[in-house]
């Protein structure tokens, strides 16, 4: 299944993030996503997407250059080439998991070659006898994109909370950059 659009939007009647998908061949997937899921689940895509992204060849390269800079500007120049004009389509010719959108209780992030991911959505609720799941490979590129407009919706849904803000790194880790950095200079 390839991914052709992505959409993201805050729903306020439902307090939720809904995520909708269309594939090359005109399907169309649908998912919820909870504010405790995306407090749960997208420090480790940011984690696991940063590192993805340093190690990509071209950001690893014998220049002596911090990778993490590197997959900075990486991100950033895949975010200038998206296509965010582009109205999303909404006339799908099928909806492989049905009309009512997934509600994500679990989801499965394994890398992929290429500096992505494949992302597996489980739909898992007591009172329902089955369970619905699909399962995406987001490129190095589309997954940037997707980063950006979860980040969108967040902001829209004033949860108090951006991507920037979910830091995936231990306070030892945080206090580390805080140690490195260099005081402000002032002038008087």
């Amino acid at each position: 299944m390839t991914i052709h659009q992505l959409q993201a939007s805050y729903v306020t009647e439902q307090d939720r993030i809904l995520v909708r998908l269309n594939t090359h061949a005109g399907e169309e997937l649908r998912l919820w996503l909870t504010r405790r899921m995306v407090k749960n689940l997208f420090p480790h895509m940011i984690k696991v997407t940063t590192e993805l992204t340093a190690t990509l060849p071209e950001n690893t390269g014998g220049d002596g250059s911090d990778p993490t800079t590197s997959a900075q500007f990486k991100i950033q120049e895949s975010l200038r080439q998206a296509d965010f004009e582009t109205p999303f389509n909404t006339k799908a010719t099928a909806l492989p998991i049905g009309e009512s959108p997934l509600l994500a209780t679990t989801v499965h992030i394994t890398p992929s070659e290429g500096g992505g991911l494949r992302i597996g959505f489980e739909e898992k609720l007591p009172d329902l006898a089955g369970s619905r799941s699909f399962e995406v490979t987001l490129g190095h590129d589309l997954l940037h994109g997707f980063m950006h407009l979860l980040d969108a919706a967040l902001q829209h849904a004033n949860w108090g909370m951006t991507l920037n803000q979910l830091d995936p790194r231990t306070d030892a880790e945080a206090a580390d950059v805080f140690a490195a950095a260099e005081p402000p200079q002032y002038l008087n």
